[in-house]
């Protein structure tokens, strides 16, 4: 007889929680795909575009509790695509948007050589494969052509140039968009060689010069020319040529100007002559001519020679002539000119002109006019700070006219305006000084002098001396204004003469005069007078006696606790007693903690480290003058200025809490998740100087929490949390087989002892006894099961708190219907073992157990065919 057995388990109603994201992001960067569904233990899987996503080095898959997530370490735009998410029958979308990085040079071009006639080759290295570039030479886009030839490989960008000439040699370009890079092309010819040099040439302006050359090899690029460094080009008169190996330059023209080094370059040789230009003997064609003429006139002076001269030189006399406001020289073709500007006396004489070897000479006559004056200077008398003006008129204009003050040439500035009118010439003096002075005009060579006189002013008092009154101690300032800057007076007190000293100061600025008395006395009072020689001023100083008065009373002051507090009394002037502070009553004097200064009328107290009991009435006094004020000390507020730690133990350790506050003698309480705790066998609370500790004794998992240390309204806070070490196996539990009436041991061994080891048989817990031996030595654990049965057949659990290990027993000699039997369990075992999780599948475990014993009960009183699981 089969028996049949249907499991039917009802399917759950799974929601996802929170969907999935679109993610958009740049090419090798992290991405994460978080999904949430409400039950736990729910097999999800991932798919891109249909295709299922598997973990590997670059993809990783994690499940927590109702939490799914799919992480790249790196994403490549293959990734893109859609991302689902898929557990049972509900899904979640989301799109993975790709963007790939900036194409960079990784390998930049480098500057190559080619040989003439042979490949070149030019290489980068970009970022990423598929990359597009673009080659230019020199600004010009490059195609793929026979000469051309665009190579992509991989990430390498190469140009290759077929039969390179010498138009090849120039600047080649890879863009590749968002980067490129540059680089020099040189191309190289063979080795060429000079067979036949040049030789030098001499010859007579203008006849032309010829220089050839012959190489050993015809050069694929243009040989260069060079006449004094400079390079020549094929023109009207350089004519440059190449049959084959021949190579010629001829100047068709020459000129003296030429001479110089002809230097011939193909590739790497050269071949250097000289060519000497000789001039032909100059002519003089056209003589210079006699000139006469007037003065203030200008001439000029021509001559012509023949051929044109390099070199044209002016002479007057034996002396050289130059280019200046005076003398103008031109040269056009073979006419050479001097213009004379300005003429005088001193300009009449011979000139000369010499080019070459050759000159010409010219007398030049100036017909000199009599300078005259037709109204003479006058004589001026006038006074200081006057206005003087001194004028004359000559026979004709005279633009150079200068006028003389002692000799000292004037110029025309604010007090001194110098006019020209035609014939007339006029000169006006401001803010004149007293003194006899010499006025002169000059114009050429005539001179004309008068005499300046200026007479001094009294000096006269624009403001008078006042009469003043001072106080002992104090100062007093006599001030008066005079009309003359330059006078210094003499002060006098009651006739006598006084002299700058420390009690009399002299004071001058401007047109204003003082006298500052200091430190007054009795002594000081009386009448001074300022005496300017042509007057006097006169004006009485009192003195008073000194009155002394409290200028700045002392503040107020409220301080904290141990902090410095100062008192300050302003007096008007110092004095010689000595004052007195007082606080409360008592007499304070200078010690450690307290400071008295005396600065001339300023008289200070600080005091440092500011107690309690220094709060109260605080009093100045000194001589009859006293002053009183309030000090105010408020108590310094508690701090904690170290805050409690978390502290995280194992069940049965002491964990112990601490804090620091600023005062010692302050009330503590302690709390546990806001709620007050005391002083037990628990819990051991102390306070040592300013250290607050309280130690949990033998601390469980329920003395896990939030404590709170406060003192004096301020507060600490921290967790304390209490938990098992996680155990783990070095060494699992094996299945094992034994046989009936015998005994069997299953041994594991943990990473660090346990403290709470429980076996199970199936569900059951089991207890050490006659049938279960349990022992535990340091990590080692094991189970011994004695006088095996057939009900000893089943699941053996070894549990440590945080982790399981599980093996299978059989017992041997039972017949073929046990081991049908067998046959369910070990299915069963198989189906359930890999589950570490205990929630609806011990439910259906049980639901095994009862269908074996149901079977084993048949099976005994039946017979049945033999089946395998």
């Amino acid at each position: 007889m089969t028996v049949v057995v249907y499991i039917f388990l009802p399917a759950r109603d799974i929601h996802i929680v929170k969907e999935l994201e679109d993610v958009e992001t740049l090419e090798r960067q992290p991405v994460s795909f978080l999904c949430e569904v409400d039950q736990v233990d729910v097999d999800g899987r991932w798919y891109r575009d249909d295709c299922r996503i598997r973990p590997g080095d670059n993809v990783k898959i994690r499940h927590q509790g109702k939490t799914h997530a799919l992480l790249f370490k790196s994403v490549r735009p293959e990734h893109a695509g859609e991302i689902r998410f898929t557990a049972e029958r509900v899904s979640s979308y989301a799109t993975l948007t790709v963007k790939e990085l900036p194409v960079q040079i990784i390998r930049p071009l480098r500057v190559k050589i080619a040989m003439y006639h042979h490949r070149g080759l030019l290489e980068c290295q970009v970022s990423r494969p598929n990359a597009q570039v673009r080659w230019y030479k020199n600004g010009k886009e490059l195609v793929s052509s026979k000469k051309h030839q665009l190579i992509n490989q991989d990430v390498y960008r190469q140009l290759t140039i077929e039969d390179v000439r010498s138009s090849d040699e120039d600047t080649y370009t890879c863009d590749a968009g968002d980067d490129k890079t540059s680089c020099q092309l040189l191309v190289e010819e063979q080795a060429i060689s000079i067979v036949r040099g040049m030789k030098s040439m001499e010859v007579m302006e203008p006849k032309p010069a010829l220089f050839q050359v012959e190489t050993s090899l015809k050069s694929g690029r243009p040989p260069k020319w060079t006449l004094n460094g400079v390079v020549l080009d094929h023109s009207a008169g350089v004519n440059i040529d190449r049959q084959g190996n021949l190579h010629s330059l001829c100047f068709t023209s020459t000129d003296s100007s030429m001479s110089g080094p002809v230097v011939f370059v193909a590739g790497k040789s050269r071949s250097t002559a000289q060519l000497t230009v000789k001039e032909r003997p100059l002519e003089v064609v056209h003589h210079l001519d006699d000139v006469e003429a007037k003065e203030s006139s200008s001439v000029n002076l021509s001559c012509e020679f023949a051929p044109s001269p390099r070199v044209v030189r002016w002479f007057k006399g034996r002396t050289p002539l130059k280019v200046s406001n005076k003398y103008t020289m031109k040269r056009e073709g073979k006419r050479a000119e001097l213009l004379i500007h300005g003429l005088t006396g001193m300009d009449a004489g011979l000139y000369r002109c010499m080019a070459g070897g050759s000159q010409s000479t010219a007398q030049v006559k100036v017909e000199v006019k009599t300078l005259k004056l037709v109204k003479h200077l006058e004589p001026v008398d006038t006074e200081e700070d006057g206005i003087a003006t001194f004028s004359c008129e000559l026979n004709y204009v005279v633009a150079n006219a200068e006028w003389l003050l002692n000799n000292v040439r004037l110029r025309s500035i604010a007090i001194n305006r110098i006019q020209h009118m035609g014939t007339m010439h006029s000169l006006m003096m401001q803010k004149l000084r007293p003194q006899e002075s010499r006025i002169t005009f000059k114009a050429g060579l005539l001179t004309e002098t008068t005499i300046l006189k200026v007479k001094e002013r009294p000096a006269v008092f624009l403001r008078s001396l006042e009469d003043v009154v001072g106080e002992e101690q104090g100062e007093v300032c006599l001030q008066c204004e005079i009309s003359k800057d330059s006078v210094t007076p003499v002060w006098r007190k009651d006739g006598t003469v006084l002299t700058p000293d420390d009690k009399h100061e002299f004071v001058q600025c401007g047109k204003s005069r003082a006298l500052i008395v200091h430190s007054l006395s009795k002594e000081d009072a009386g009448q001074y007078t300022c005496d300017l020689g042509t007057s006097q001023s006169k004006a009485k100083v009192t003195v008073h006696d000194l009155h002394i008065t409290i200028v700045q009373r002392i503040k107020t002051a409220s301080v904290l606790e141990g902090e410095n507090c100062a008192f300050e009394c302003h007096l008007s002037h110092g004095l010689d007693d000595e004052p007195v502070w007082t606080i409360n009553g008592q007499v304070v004097v200078s010690n450690s903690r307290v400071q008295l200064v005396n600065n001339r009328h300023i008289y200070k107290m600080t005091i440092r480290d500011v107690i309690l009991s220094d709060a109260g009435d605080v009093v100045f006094t000194i001589k009859d003058l006293s002053c009183r004020t309030v000090l105010f000390v408020k108590e310094k507020p508690v701090h904690i200025f170290r805050d409690l730690l978390r502290v995280k133990a194992v069940p049965g350790e002491d964990a112990e809490l601490s804090c620091e506050i600023t005062k010692p003698e302050v009330t503590i309480r302690w709390l546990k998740n806001g709620h007050p705790i005391r002083q037990s066998h628990k819990y051991e609370m102390s306070m040592e100087k300013n250290l607050a500790r309280l130690v949990i004794k033998n601390a469980s998992i329920r003395d896990s929490g939030e404590y709170c240390c406060e003192a004096d309204g301020v507060a600490s806070r921290a967790k304390v949390e209490i938990r098992e070490l996680l155990h783990t196996f070095a060494r699992e539990l094996r299945d094992t087989r034994g046989e009936e009436k015998g005994k069997v041991t299953l041994e594991c061994e943990t990473r660090r002892p346990a403290k709470h080891v429980t076996w199970l048989k199936g569900m059951v817990e089991l207890r050490s006894g006659k049938k279960y031996v349990i022992k535990q030595k340091g990590v080692v654990l094991s189970l011994t099961i004695t006088c095996l049965e057939t009900t000893d057949m089943d699941i053996y659990v070894c549990d440590v708190g945080t982790m399981q290990s599980r093996a299978y027993v059989t017992v041997q000699g039972e017949s073929m219907c046990k081991d049908y039997v067998v046959g369910w369990i070990t299915v069963y075992h198989q189906c359930l073992f890999p589950f570490k999780r205990v929630t609806v599948l011990c439910h259906i475990k049980c639901i095994f157990v009862k269908v074996s014993v149901i079977l084993h009960n048949i099976i005994e009183n039946s017979t049945i065919p033999e089946l395998r699981p």
